[in-house]
């Protein structure tokens, strides 16, 4: 018996080295809101035999959550994570050509992370591939409020992840980012809503600019 386990393991081992499955890209990054198609390749040797194949795609958090399954060529929703319910499609036609293609519509700030490729097609084999999600501060809503006297109310407010810091200027690029009042609120789908509010004394041809940074992502937008 122990040599016939042996044998068993050895030869389980052998086959499976035999199929391997690539990730031809570890990390993707997608901007928030926008679509995103994961890849990994699989050896087919010849006309893919649908029955045959197994695909499925994990994303591993705390919990792991099931993403996208094919069973024996039939697809099975039933244990997909309610996170990515009509969010996904395997792009079918080119597993044919041994690329397993996910594809995730309107990507959302909580689908980063690691996600795991497992195929299984004689031999069985997995990669995992990583998902970042970047949310820039492109468009910023201004406001200007007069309070009399030549006293004014400058505001400034946009969404983006992460949390980003509100730089002020007036026109000869002079900070004033101290006389700023600036507030945080969680929004939509876990974006930061920053609104900064500048009060100045001042003529009413001045330009003074408002500065989104957003440090992780090494990016700035101003008004």
């Amino acid at each position: 018996k122990p040599l016939l386990l042996y044998i068993f393991l050895f030869y389980w081992h052998f086959l499976n080295a035999l199929f391997t499955v690539e990730a031809p890209q570890s990390l993707y990054t997608v901007e928030h809101g926008n679509n995103v198609t994961m890849e990994c390749t699989f050896p087919v040797n010849g006309k893919l035999k649908f029955r045959d194949l197994s695909v499925s795609w994990e994303k591993k958090d705390e919990l792991r959550k099931q993403v996208y399954e094919l069973l024996k060529g039939e697809e099975d929703f039933e244990s997909q994570h309610s996170d990515f319910k009509g969010r996904i499609k395997l792009l079918k036609e080119n597993l044919n050509l041994g690329q397993s293609l996910l594809q995730i519509t309107d990507v959302k700030l909580r689908d980063a992370g690691v996600y795991r490729c497992l195929i299984g097609y004689g031999g069985a084999d997995y990669k995992t591939i990583s998902l970042k999600v970047k949310a820039p501060y492109r468009t910023i809503a201004q406001g200007v409020m007069s309070t009399g006297d030549n006293k004014w109310k400058l505001t400034c407010q946009s969404e983006g992840y992460p949390q980003a810091e509100v730089i002020w200027q007036n026109g000869e690029y002079e900070d004033l980012t101290d006389k700023a009042n600036t507030s945080y609120e969680t929004g939509s789908d876990q974006l930061y809503r920053v609104t900064s509010t500048l009060t100045i004394k001042s003529r009413i041809d001045e330009i003074f600019y408002c500065i989104f940074w957003n440090k992780e992502l090494q990016e700035n937008t101003s008004a």
